[in-house]
């Protein structure tokens, strides 16, 4: 995406990545949503994890423009989702590095088939995720966040 462009551009953008992806195979919908978001810039700190009720809606997201790392995985959630993918059970996850205490947030979809955020240069599994010694904060499902509401 390109964060240069005014909100309302920023916003036609993400709408017209929604639109191509809501009728394709769910693993093209995956690559393009990963392809969209991979290179936003990201802020060391934007949202709280422990604190939803607070978490922009959609379109503020991308209307606000900033992206720390929970940011930025709550919008591929938000892209997934709203493009027609809602079967693919969606959750946001927080894990803390056991040996860094380093925080990051991963999109699990598909119950862990596919996870997205873990790492900038691929789409993983669980397999990955269970080697690293991390230990789960917090899981957002699709209830949790209110995503039927939008």
């Amino acid at each position: 995406m390109n964060i240069k462009l005014d909100s309302e551009s920023r916003l036609a953008t993400w709408q017209q990545l929604r639109h191509s992806i809501e009728n394709v195979d769910f693993n093209t919908a995956l690559l393009k949503t990963y392809e969209f978001w991979e290179n936003v810039p990201t802020t060391p700190y934007y949202l709280d994890y422990d604190s939803v009720e607070n978490w922009p809606d959609p379109w503020q997201l991308i209307a606000e423009n900033y992206y720390c790392d929970l940011a930025k995985c709550l919008g591929m959630l938000y892209t997934i989702y709203l493009s027609g993918h809602k079967d693919s059970n969606p959750e946001l996850r927080v894990y803390r590095d056991k040996n860094s205490l380093y925080l990051y947030s991963v999109l699990w979809l598909c119950e862990g088939k596919y996870i997205l955020n873990w790492s900038q240069e691929e789409i993983v599994n669980t397999k990955l995720l269970e080697e690293k010694e991390s230990v789960l904060l917090h899981r957002y499902t699709k209830e949790d966040l209110n995503l039927d509401r939008y």
